[in-house]
């Protein structure tokens, strides 16, 4: 089997999954973590063979994928930022969306020049999030914090890997008396789960049966829950002008901006999509 022969069966197994060009994108992915060859080198060596022990590698990651399974949890990795994080079941495979919100912080503390910012993210994931401000914007002391004890094992690492220190803390947000166990902050980011459970049908198969669903959906009669709890929170815990940065459900742009109507200004941003996709609120 040659290079070209092995991306082209990837790319026919996966075919009424995605569209062509993210299956050449995927197999691009699969075939330069089982070579090591870049695209432009997959592409030089087209014809060449490969190894028995490649081929036996790859057939079972074929059938993987061809399940809907992610490469990014085949692989075991996604870049975020241009950062390498460590990526599996326990955690979302990070959206370039999410860039975008890190991306506007991060040109706000270097509009501001804080020095010492005491950052919160709420929902660490694989911890994209907050270790990239802290690769960004070294001058933040960052604490993150997740329910799920599995996912800050991958922060963990990833923060290890990557050569940030972020404060990190395992507690359900949701509860009063957790989160009050939190100090002050002066900025608050999160993506924390928005997805209506009646949204759920207009999802790809590879996030349904793949992601965590604790960290993509909420209830439908209760959308807005975890924007309650963060408004709440900042009651008490964000400093006199700290900011809110959130990621948010496109078709709860204003619901979500109401919350903050009072002692805030609030901006909704629209991504690169022209999708509502992000609140800014600042207290005043």
């Amino acid at each position: 089997m040659t290079i070209r022969d092995a991306k082209q069966a990837i790319m026919e197994a996966i075919e009424p999954i995605y569209d062509n060009r993210e299956s050449v994108n995927i197999a691009t992915l699969l075939l330069e973590e089982l070579t090591g060859f870049s695209k432009m080198n997959q592409f030089l060596q087209k014809q060449s063979i490969l190894s028995e022990e490649i081929v036996s590698r790859l057939l079972p990651l074929i059938d993987r994928l061809s399940k809907g399974e992610p490469i990014q949890y085949i692989i075991g990795k996604a870049w975020f930022m241009e950062l390498a994080f460590e990526v599996n079941s326990h955690t979302l495979i990070p959206r370039p969306e999410t860039e975008e919100l890190v991306n506007t912080l991060i040109q706000f503390l270097k509009s501001k020049e804080y020095k010492n910012v005491q950052i919160l993210e709420i929902g660490a994931g694989s911890g994209c999030i907050p270790i990239a401000v802290a690769k960004y914007y070294p001058n933040a002391t960052i604490t993150s914090i997740d329910i799920s004890e599995n996912a800050l094992v991958v922060a963990r690492k990833n923060a290890a890997q990557i050569g940030v220190n972020i404060h990190w803390k395992q507690l359900n947000f949701l509860n009063k008396e957790d989160r009050n166990q939190l100090g002050l902050f002066d900025i608050i980011i999160s993506n924390p789960p928005y997805i209506r459970k009646t949204e759920a049908a207009k999802m790809h198969t590879n996030v349904l049966a793949f992601e965590p669903h604790t960290a993509l959906f909420v209830e439908d009669n209760d959308p807005l829950i975890f924007y309650k709890a963060i408004h709440d929170f900042c009651e008490t815990h964000l400093t006199k002008s700290g900011a809110v940065f959130l990621e948010i459900n496109e078709s709860l742009g204003k619901e979500t901006a109401a919350l903050f109507s009072n002692n805030y200004t609030v901006e909704i941003k629209k991504d690169m999509q022209n999708k509502e996709r992000m609140i800014i609120a600042h207290q005043f």
